[in-house]
């Protein structure tokens, strides 16, 4: 009996169904063995609830027998029989219907049934108690030896390789059906992503095409919550001079007018138009960086030209504007090169990149040196340029670093900043110039801006 024990479970723990997922087919497989190697007529697999105030028969052979049929144990029902497995022991009822751990089976299941002995081994997975197997020896007593009972025990222990490979296989079908529910929602937030860049893509041509109309009602559609505020702001200032106004003429109708009333209306006046002067301007600047941020290519022409002069040529135009904030520029231009490319893009971008420093490196000013950027140009390994821009200034925190090619992400908000001007810069390289641009920063010691353009060749 031994050997055909040792060989059952030989075989058994080689069998593929173990480890396939398939948990129906693994508990046949492993009650199989138990009645070949302890030659008895039943056996069955019971699984505790969560509270373990229950058990519910999962699978029994022969198979002929009909699982629904069996009602689920209670603790309530059966206390000894629970009590018995709470001590974790294999239950070795030689006449089940006199064992004190299995005599409440007597009357309801074992007499009719004509069970005589029975043999219960606990099941664990990952160190719990999850149910039992339980053997049935029918028509006479059975004295259960210990290989008996070791026999069972190994098969409780590869059914812990049974519930391994069913959750493995749950979270399996979880994860395909995560990966689907994913996937689907990818394709959905794609659709609407291409929808909306669709709009986008029909608006920044709208915006091109109304450029010429000097549309102010699409401009402003497109940074409505960017021009809101000083739109509002105005539009109460108006609405203001228009009570002044009304005011005064019931006065002037009236006869009522004195020199006080009219000198304080004059004064609210002029204070309310300068309002609405100053938010306008700040509303009409939005709009013109939001219409430069949808520059196309049709906006420049393509010549050849020596970048070097060139860069000087732009730099020059933006000496009295640096000289307002302070700042000198040095210049190192010793590239050589000729570029066949847009001269209108690069000079949009170096004023962009050249404004942004003299407003945002410098605020609070250097105290230990003069506020310098300094531009430089070298001809690459590659025959590309490598057009530099370094301040001293303040320099850029790490948080900031990451957004500040974001449209409309600024740190001057409230205080003249928009968030579009390196935004502008970004997307003239890329697009545009189809050019690298990075930039390096360190708290407290600048910030450095590195654009690489093709070069055609080194002038002669």
């Amino acid at each position: 009996m031994k050997e055909l024990q040792d060989n059952l479970l030989l075989s058994l723990s080689m069998d593929p169904i173990l480890d396939s997922g398939d948990k129906m087919l693994a508990e046949r497989a492993i009650l199989q063995r138990c009645l070949d190697g302890l030659n008895i007529a039943r056996a069955s697999i019971w699984l505790y609830d969560t509270e373990r105030d229950l058990m519910q028969c999962q699978q029994i052979c022969p198979l002929e027998l009909n699982v629904s049929e069996l009602p689920a144990l209670t603790r309530q029902q059966f206390p000894q029989y629970f009590a018995a497995l709470d001590k974790k022991r294999v239950i070795k009822a030689r006449d089940a219907r006199t064992d004190s751990a299995t005599h409440e089976f007597a009357e309801p299941y074992l007499i009719p049934l004509d069970i005589w002995s029975m043999l219960d081994v606990p099941l664990r997975y990952q160190g719990e108690v999850i149910g039992i197997i339980c053997c049935e020896q029918t028509g006479q007593n059975r004295d259960w030896s210990d290989d008996d009972a070791g026999f069972v025990g190994v098969l409780s222990d590869l059914y812990g390789r049974v519930m391994a490979a069913a959750e493995r296989q749950r979270y399996q079908q979880q994860l395909e059906q995560t990966n689907q529910r994913l996937e689907s929602l990818v394709n959905e937030r794609t659709a609407h992503l291409q929808n909306t860049l669709d709009q986008l893509k029909q608006t920044q041509q709208h915006l091109i095409e109304s450029e010429k109309m000097a549309s102010l009602g699409s401009l402003v559609a497109g940074i409505a919550h960017e021009v809101n505020t000083p739109v509002g702001i105005s539009l109460t200032g108006i609405s203001h001079c228009r009570y002044l106004l009304t005011a005064l003429v019931d006065s002037v109708n009236s006869g009522m007018l004195s020199k006080t009333q009219l000198e304080q209306t004059l004064a609210e006046l002029q204070h309310s138009t300068a309002l609405v002067e100053r938010n306008l301007n700040r509303a009409a600047e939005l709009i013109i960086q939001f219409k430069q941020s949808a520059v196309d290519q049709s906006h420049y022409e393509l010549h050849q030209f020596a970048i070097d002069d060139y860069v000087q040529a732009v730099l020059q135009t933006l000496l009295p504007f640096c000289k307002q904030h302070h700042v000198e520029l040095e210049l190192i231009l010793n590239s050589g090169l000729s570029l066949h490319s847009y001269p209108g893009a690069i000079a949009q971008v170096l004023t962009n990149l050249v404004t942004n420093a003299c407003i945002h490196a410098f605020d609070p000013p250097p105290t230990a040196a003069k506020a310098q950027i300094r531009i430089e140009t070298q001809a690459l390994a590659d025959g590309r340029l490598l057009l530099q821009l370094t301040d001293n200034g303040c320099g850029i925190s790490r948080e900031h670093l990451q957004r500040i090619f974001e449209p409309f992400f600024t740190t001057r908000r409230g205080r003249g900043g928009t968030g579009l001007g390196l935004s502008i810069v970004y997307n003239i390289v890329q697009k545009n110039l189809a050019g690298e641009l990075t930039v390096t920063s360190k708290l407290g010691t600048g910030t450095r801006f590195s654009l690489k353009l093709a070069g055609l060749s080194p002038e002669s």
